[in-house]
């Protein structure tokens, strides 16, 4: 649960309907969370919208794109060992923004012990809730 002014607003103001669309949201991040378990970015896939930005540094590298995405998650390779956790969901009618923190990463790639943290944009489309933004940061 978010403390402070803004949590307790966020909790007065819940409803069986933000209800529903907050366990959506958490359905398709699911989605990019079992790619990167798996290595398999095919199973995140379906989650972005296909014009989704992707930003963040990887190193002094700036990763820019879904294809940057999509291929580092391959050639990572599994990441079974990922402990990821939601720390924020905000949804305002069609928008919505999830802060994810993850810790273990391991793989080809990342080595091993690496956390991220990740802000995802989505959008509520008519085939349903997808991400249109993530950005990230790579702890060192």
């Amino acid at each position: 649960m978010m403390s402070g002014a803004g949590g307790a607003y966020c909790l007065s103001m819940a409803t069986a309907k933000t209800q529903s669309e907050h366990d959506a949201i958490l359905k398709i991040l699911q989605l990019y969370i079992d790619g990167c378990k798996q290595g398999n970015s095919e199973l995140m896939r379906p989650a972005f919208h296909p014009q989704a930005s992707f930003f963040g540094y990887a190193g002094d590298e700036l990763a820019v794109g879904l294809g940057f995405l999509f291929d580092w998650i391959e050639r990572n390779g599994p990441a079974s060992d990922i402990e990821p956790r939601v720390v924020s969901v905000d949804i305002a009618e069609s928008i919505a923004v999830v802060r994810l923190e993850v810790a273990n990463w391991s793989g080809r790639l990342a080595g091993s012990g690496v956390r991220m943290s990740d802000l995802f944009t989505f959008l509520l489309m008519p085939e349903g809730w997808r991400i249109i933004q993530k950005a990230f940061h790579w702890h060192s």
